[in-house]
């Protein structure tokens, strides 16, 4: 299990999808990913991917990380992703392009971390908590 307090501020970047059910736009069918601070729990943004798609555009993840980057003024060390995403490739080829480790851990791991802004985003979008 992973918590705030065994990062440094910018030692590492999360990068999860926050919904469990689609989000709906237009009658079609979303996730949407943040990139937050481990330590901070700070999101710098997030996309929106189309679930057809299956992964968030790579223009709008490189979009994501140089929010990161203006909001930071550095690049963390590692980014932490969950297992079994199909944003996984995506959010690796930035994070490996700017010189961020990449390590993979169950989404249950991170809990403690992701867990409020999942929660804000079901009862603040979706009508109900996770």
């Amino acid at each position: 299990m992973l918590t705030p307090d065994q990062f440094r501020v910018n030692e590492a970047w999360i990068a999860v999808r926050v919904n469990d059910a689609s989000l709906f736009v237009k009658d079609e069918p979303y996730d949407i990913y943040v990139l937050m601070d481990a330590a901070s729990c700070y999101a710098f943004g997030h996309v929106l991917s189309r679930v057809t798609d299956e992964a968030p555009r790579d223009k709008d993840v490189e979009a994501l990380f140089k929010n990161a980057w203006k909001a930071k003024n550095q690049w963390a060390e590692k980014l932490i992703l969950t297992e079994n995403s199909i944003a996984e490739d995506v959010f690796r080829k930035q994070a490996e392009k700017n010189g961020l480790s990449v390590k993979v851990v169950p989404l249950s791991d991170l809990e403690p971390i992701v867990g409020p802004i999942r929660e804000s985003f079901a009862s603040g979008f979706i009508g109900n908590t996770i």
